[in-house]
């Protein structure tokens, strides 16, 4: 996948990664400097949020165990927004997008992720993503679906999420903006979710949130 910082693939990864674990700045993570267009923020929790793509192995490997991770969490929201570079990986995001307004969970996710990295389909076609959504009528309406993917506020998300992928430098996937201040470094995916559990560990601490 175009500018994917490779991470080695594990062939599974067990939930006792989730503790605290010491990390180092410059190493595990950078401090962000100002950025043109901050994310939202949900005050009295700390927000997470992975810059993905439905195209990277990385990510879909990933997916299952940060679920879990955030199934455990108190006061974090933990929000996914799907790179738009130069233009690609738009109609993803208006996948992302659709997802999240009609509130589908991460089992839809996770039909996306295996539909895209195993079966080799491409959603970005419409009518590969009717064929798709046809396929998972237990999971959701077809038709609700594509109202909702070809609506006006739907259709201006790819270039909202071009604007955060610029504005936080986004060069590879999956990173993690922690507390709009921190960013995760590539690690092997276990240590990235314990990258993670410490720096909202970290902001907690900083922003005085149980």
């Amino acid at each position: 996948m175009k500018k994917i910082i490779a991470l080695m693939i594990m062939s599974g990864i067990s939930t006792s990664v989730f503790a605290d674990i010491a990390i180092k700045q410059g190493v595990d993570y950078d401090v962000l400097s100002t950025v043109t267009k901050p994310l939202p923020t949900k005050k009295g929790s700390v927000n997470v949020t992975e810059f993905f793509s439905f195209a990277c192995i990385h990510c879909s490997i990933l997916e299952p165990t940060l679920d879990k991770w955030y199934a455990g969490q108190k006061n974090v929201d933990l929000n996914r927004i799907q790179v738009v570079w130069q233009g690609n990986f738009s109609g993803y995001a208006k996948i992302n997008a659709t997802i999240q307004a009609m509130n589908l969970g991460t089992k839809f996710n996770q039909q996306v992720f295996d539909a895209t990295m195993n079966k080799h389909q491409n959603l970005e076609d419409p009518a590969q993503l009717q064929t798709f959504l046809k396929a998972n009528t237990g999971l959701v309406d077809s038709n609700k679906f594509m109202t909702t993917y070809n609506s006006f506020a739907i259709s201006t998300k790819p270039q909202e999420y071009s604007q955060y992928t610029q504005a936080y430098n986004i060069t590879g996937t999956p990173t993690f903006i922690i507390g709009n201040k921190y960013v995760t470094k590539p690690a092997q995916p276990d240590k990235l979710i314990q990258v993670i559990q410490a720096l909202v560990t970290k902001v907690k601490q900083e922003q005085k949130i149980k």
